[in-house]
């Protein structure tokens, strides 16, 4: 049976306080509950994973950007807040009516061309969770069925693919991080050419974890 996404997190923070305090002092105080209705604004259920993550920790604040201490995850991703996921999936409805807009005085008939580009370059349900250095996402699904809760990877600009999913859910993701702090064991994301193990950079309260 694996651990409750509460355990795993709480391993994590213990890790991080102990041997990379620098990123666990980024690790931001939980969201309010207010903050987190907001991302989808009760147009549809988050869910359960993302709740208890927000519950922990809304976000990091990497202060010194994506090579400083704060980025806990890999290929530099920096985990949002609740309020960077809101404007995530409002961008997400914004480019699909941008979409529409451009496309519809050249086509009347949109049907099957916005079914081809609707759910696979973008979708109001898909919940941006976390931002690399190149603007690439990792996305929490939040279609009906069993999509609901894949984490996916993708969405760089000018990129022409949809995402593919990485994890079938966010407690996966953080079990395989806490592997990763604890155990030395290897991620490897699409797109990236060789996995990543953690490696600790500096000292003392200025430690902290950088992924090679």
């Amino acid at each position: 049976m694996t651990d409750d996404l509460n355990v795993v997190l709480a391993r994590i923070d213990a890790w991080l306080e102990a041997h990379a305090p620098a990123d666990h002092a980024l690790l931001n105080p939980p969201a309010a509950q207010d903050d987190i209705d907001a991302i989808a604004d009760r147009r549809f259920p988050l869910h359960p994973d993302l709740v208890t993550w927000l519950g922990r920790h809304d976000g990091v604040t990497a202060t010194k950007g994506h090579g400083g201490p704060g980025v806990i995850l890999p290929a530099r991703f920096i985990l949002s807040g609740s309020e960077g996921m809101r404007a995530g999936q409002r961008t997400m409805e914004e480019a699909i009516a941008e979409w529409v807009d451009e496309n519809e005085s050249e086509d009347p008939d949109l049907r099957d061309i916005y079914d081809g580009v609707y759910g696979y370059l973008f979708h109001v349900r898909w919940v941006p969770i976390a931002t690399d250095i190149t603007g690439g996402k990792l996305i929490l699904d939040h279609r009906d069925g069993g999509r609901f809760g894949n984490v996916l990877y993708g969405l760089h600009a000018g990129e022409t693919e949809g995402p593919v999913k990485v994890w079938d859910s966010l407690s996966h993701m953080f079990r395989d991080l806490l592997a990763a702090l604890s155990d030395g064991t290897q991620i490897r994301l699409p797109s990236y050419a060789d996995p990543v193990t953690p490696h600790l950079t500096g000292t003392g309260s200025d430690a902290f974890v950088r992924w090679e």
